[in-house]
């Protein structure tokens, strides 16, 4: 059935890119000097009856104007030092393409006054932003988004296209200063054309009701903002791909964006069969939605379905520390998993002079099945093996609601804002569980005793959260007048958290189930917190701070009843307010920002029975658990020197955790003489992470860039074993060196990464580990021909301190690229992986009181074939 909608889809697509755009040509030509010679930089606009287009003339003359319309055209040419060109056409022929004969300009006749040519600096800085200059980098042909952000000094992105600013995530999209479709930056990577992108802002956002109301507070979220060449806001663009393997993958993707200025709507439709780090994955993902974006309203809905089955394997290693010594386990997993889903999202937003108003509206629905088997052996405190298999199914509804107001009173400066926010979520899981489990003598290793356990586990969950939130700013001085803005900040909210569970635990023996009270519960937790806040806030030229307090009260209860145990627990905090962003100069800036909350623990953790899931993770929970107060400070430290390109960034962050809810692992003894693990929760002071990263990009010789980035930290945790404080210590730091080349036809990058881990128990100091990772890799892209592009990636990682065997794997990539028509739209490509076959990877994960080093194969070698249709089309009505 996912097969005939994708190929009912496909159809679609060819169809209605057919009737929209089969009266559409290509105007192409060429601006030589009287010596026959291309002349680079030239302004063409085009006119027709009800649109004007503009583009310039590249390095060798040539321009060109997509999605023209048949019918009167008429073309202007101007260049500083030429006379302007000017010229009538209507053109009805059928071909898609039109060719204009070479147009010469002639040196203007008349004597020029001596004029000085300023070249634009690559970057430009304002008080929030960063704006870089896109036809100061090198943009290709076939360039898309992606390939431009590599470029630029600051900017980063990782394999898995997560992009981040000055060190920071960067999410958020926008287009003109509109929002843009889904608004996520890592949707439109590899679709949005470079080419037609005039400039790049890279924008701190404090989101739409602090740039209606002004009132920009606290730490704020990176988001870009890119500007598009007059004339090229309407298109097409998306495209479509299928693809196989020699070793039976394959894939079809179809990707379509109309896009209209002030109207956008979007569909898809991908299946994919591949293998992930695990094992296999078959997936399905099929949607639309449509965005109208204007300067007054905004409105935009989305649907989505996703299917994703899959099957994997992996081998995990881990050590853990109790207080009578270490307990090693190694353990075989093995998993499939069934998933489906269904999302709706529905937002409308109205902004006049005065008042601000957005709603926002969104529910899921999902089903999903799974089984797992672990396949575990224990040694060291406790010797055992576990065969523990898991079946569940489970159906998981939720619904979100969040409303808002803001309203700008005559007085300049004076606001009132209002939002509103609920959320349900309704979560039925039942899984069959059986267990093997065979104990052993802990000194001479003997057998003693097997036990198979087999269990029905009903679970039934539901969750509600409201919320509400006012806000009132009273200027202190003439906000119309007055260069430096004052002004008085009163806010109060409330918020509510209601979470109900329901658990049955049966065992089964010889076809019949039998109820196990103390493993079942009916359990109902509340969260209530309020929040009075009082600041005072400055902002001036170059300086801007809030100073204040906040007082919060807040109320857990907890009723548990099945065992009749009840708890109320009140608490009252008061909490600091301080922010502050002070620009030294035009090139530097410093921003220090402190957060504070209070968060109640998980209704895991609260529940008093013991969750026997995996016999050898048993835990239980504690209802006198309080909850936990977090505490933040974040400071940064930015240089940008526009006219030379280069970026620097420095950042300092910690927390302080009070109250935290952590582990207090018991060893206990059983019936055969030998001992079980159980994990109980307690509260503790004195957990906190510390950590800097630095980063340093510096552009030179025109084409290159050099980036170095750091990055430490270091985590303290506090925990219990038998009762025993301890606290684990853990030490990360990295080193990362980049150059990269960013030529017309060349774009290659030279990477290399350590990476080292130094890990601490406390109570048992003799679990200690040391990890490091030496990582080379390089990545080339070549245009050999303007319809011919090849490139390869290698990487060399060297790994020591593991305690299970791997490899120092060398991994090898290469594709080439074959474009087939004129326009380019039609192109074939042949990718190879992993051309030694090494497979192998490895992942390193610390907690409370283990270490877990996992390693699992992924896909070998293969080939891949995939053939390309480009939807991109632009400049068009």
């Amino acid at each position: 059935m996912n097969k005939y909608l994708l190929y009912c889809f496909f159809l679609f697509q060819v169809c209605f890119a057919s009737s929209s755009f089969g009266q559409d040509f290509e105007l192409r030509g060429c601006v030589v000097d009287s010596l026959q010679r291309g002349i680079a930089s030239v302004s063409i606009r085009v006119y027709t009856d009800t649109d004007s287009l503009s583009s310039g003339t590249d390095k060798n003359g040539n321009f060109s104007f997509r999605s023209m319309q048949r019918g009167n055209l008429r073309l202007i040419v101007s260049s500083l030092g030429y006379e302007t060109y000017k010229k009538k056409l209507n053109y009805i022929g059928e071909d898609v393409i039109y060719e204009l004969p070479a147009i010469v300009l002639r040196i203007q006749s008349q004597r020029l006054q001596e004029v000085a040519v300023k070249v634009p600096s690559p970057i430009r800085i304002a008080k929030d932003t960063i704006e870089f200059t896109a036809s100061a980098y090198q943009v290709g042909e076939h360039d898309r988004l992606e390939d431009l952000l590599r470029q630029l000094p600051g900017l980063q992105i990782d394999a898995t296209g997560n992009v981040t600013a000055m060190g920071e995530s960067m999410y958020k999209l926008r287009v003109n200063g509109k929002d843009f479709f889904t608004n996520n930056l890592k949707d439109f990577l590899k679709q949005f054309p470079a080419g037609i992108i005039a400039k790049l802002q890279v924008i701190d956002d404090y989101g739409d009701q602090a740039n209606f109301t002004g009132i920009k507070v606290g730490k704020p979220q990176k988001m870009l903002n890119l500007v598009i060449k007059d004339g090229q806001s309407k298109g097409v663009f998306g495209s479509n791909e299928v693809s196989a393997s020699t070793q039976g993958l394959w894939s079809v993707r179809l990707q379509g964006n109309v896009w209209l200025d002030v109207h956008q709507l979007s569909a898809y439709a991908n299946q994919n069969n591949n293998r992930t780090a695990e094992g296999k994955q078959r997936s399905t993902n099929a949607g639309t939605n449509y965005r109208y974006s204007s300067d007054q309203i905004n409105y935009y809905g989305n649907y989505g379905y996703n299917a994703l089955k899959s099957t994997g394997e992996s081998e995990t290693y881990v050590e853990s520390v109790t207080s009578q010594g270490t307990l090693f386990n190694r353990i075989h997993q093995s998993n499939s998993n069934d998933n489906q889903g269904h999302q709706i999202q529905l937002n409308l937003q109205s902004r006049g002079k005065k008042d601000f108003l957005s709603l926002q509206v969104s529910g899921q629905k999902n089903a999903s099945s799974s089984e797992n088997r672990n396949i575990s052996k224990q040694t060291g405190v406790i010797v055992q093996d576990l065969d523990h298999t898991i079946q569940s199914d489970a159906k998981n509804n939720m619904g979100n609601l969040a409303l808002s107001w803001s309203r700008n009173m005559s007085k300049q400066g004076r606001s009132l804002s209002a939002n509103l926010s609920g959320s349900a979520q309704g979560l039925t899981v039942e899984s069959h569980i059986q267990d093997q489990l065979r104990f052993y003598d802990q000194h001479i290793g003997s057998f003693l005793k097997d036990s198979v356990n087999m269990r029905l586990l009903q679970e039934k969950k539901e969750l509600t959260n409201l919320g509400f939130t006012a806000k009132y700013v009273e200027p202190l001085n003439d906000h119309a007048s007055e260069t430096t803005k004052r002004s008085i900040d009163l806010g109060y909210s409330i918020s509510l958290r209601d979470d109900q569970q329901q658990r049955e635990t049966h065992i089964k023996q010889e076809d019949l189930l039998t109820r196990i009270d103390s493993l079942s519960n009916n359990y109902n937790s509340l969260f209530n917190t309020q929040q009075l806040d009082m600041s005072y806030r400055v902002v001036a030229p170059k300086l801007q701070y809030s100073l204040g307090f906040s007082l919060q009260p807040a109320l857990m209860r907890m009723d548990e009843r099945v065992q009749h145990k009840k708890v109320d627990y009140p608490m009252f905090s008061i909490l600091p307010i301080a922010s502050m962003h002070y620009a030294l100069s035009l090139k530097n800036s410093i921003q220090i920002n402190y957060t504070g909350a209070v968060a109640a623990p998980a209704s895991d953790q609260l529940m008093p029975i013991r969750d026997i899931r995996n016999l050898q993770q048993v835990t239980v929970g504690n209802p006198d658990l309080k909850p936990s107060k977090n505490h933040g400070l974040s400071v940064n430290l930015a240089r940008v020197e526009p006219t030379k390109g280069k970026t620097y960034n420095l950042s300092f962050n910690g927390s302080l955790r009070q109250d935290q809810v952590t582990t207090n692992i018991l060893l206990l003894p059983d019936t055969l003489g030998t001992l079980r693990q159980e994990t109980h929760y307690v509260n503790v002071d004195g957990s906190y992470n510390l950590g800097v990263n630095y980063d340093m990009s510096l552009p030179f010789a025109k084409f290159y860039q050099f980036r170095w980035a750091t990055q430490m930290s270091t985590n303290h945790t506090v925990n219990y074993l038998d009762g025993i404080e301890g606290a684990n210590r853990m030490l990360y730091f990295s080193q990362n060196l980049s150059v990269s080349c960013n030529k017309e036809k060349l774009r290659s990058t030279l990477n290399f990464n350590y990476y080292a881990t130094k890990s601490t128990a406390g109570v048992n100091s003799t679990l200690r580990n040391y990890i490091t990772t030496w990582e080379m890799s390089s990545n080339a892209r070549w245009t050999i021909f303007p319809w011919l592009i090849a490139g390869a990636d290698a990487s060399y990682r060297i790994n020591s301190g593991y305690s299970i065997p791997i490899k120092n794997p060398i991994l090898i990539n290469a594709f080439m690229e074959l474009y087939l028509t004129k326009r380019k739209e039609l192109s074939v490509q042949l990718q190879a992986y992993d051309l030694l076959d090494q497979q192998q990877a490895v992942a390193l994960m610390v907690n409370s009181n283990a270490i877990t080093q996992r390693s699992f194969n992924r896909i070998g070698r293969y080939a891949l074939l995939s053939v390309k249709y480009d939807l991109s089309r632009f400049g068009g009505k």
